[in-house]
């Protein structure tokens, strides 16, 4: 078993199972310290402009999941990822207990955050949410600037989704 901490679209656990195809064994609330949860990663297009990224801070923390799943499976994850992420190993904390996992890190990230797509950051608001993460972080979440192209936005939200999930199928160990 591998341990994973998901700060992105990754928090969310349909997500996961849906696009990804990974399905944790449990999955848990816990907090990433000295590091900022930032929107830097540039993204492909006007469209999805940016995606979820992290930076080292120190005091800072970023709330996320703690996925507990095969080896396989992250295998499938970095994978999808793609090659701009970085795995990292980084200390979690887990209800007053610290574990390593894995996590992503971009190795091109933008020196300031641009807005993510609307669609992208309603996916992080809603896992926050059913996750209950904590009330100031989902604040800060839905704090954040976001775009949206109305026709354009929807279409471009299924290619990604068809494009994720063959990067899954096809890359995966």
């Amino acid at each position: 078993m591998a341990y994973y901490f998901g700060y992105g679209s990754n928090m969310s656990s349909r997500y996961l199972q849906s696009v990804r195809r990974v399905f944790p064994s449990r999955s848990t609330p816990a907090t990433l310290n000295d590091y900022q949860l930032v929107m830097n990663l540039k993204g492909p297009n006007f469209i999805e402009p940016s995606f979820a990224n992290i930076r080292y801070l120190k005091g800072a923390k970023v709330e996320g999941i703690l996925h507990e799943i095969k080896q396989i499976d992250l295998d499938r994850i970095i994978a999808s990822e793609g090659e701009t992420y970085e795995i990292i190993k980084a200390p979690v904390e887990l209800c007053g207990t610290k574990l390593v996992a894995c996590t992503f890190r971009s190795k091109e990230e933008l020196d300031k955050e641009i807005p993510a797509s609307r669609r992208y950051m309603k996916i992080l608001i809603k896992a926050a949410i059913d996750n209950g993460l904590s009330r100031e972080y989902t604040n800060k979440l839905k704090m954040k600037g976001s775009v949206y192209y109305p026709l354009l936005s929807e279409i471009f939200a299924i290619r990604i989704y068809f494009w994720v999930r063959r990067r899954s199928r096809h890359k995966s160990v």
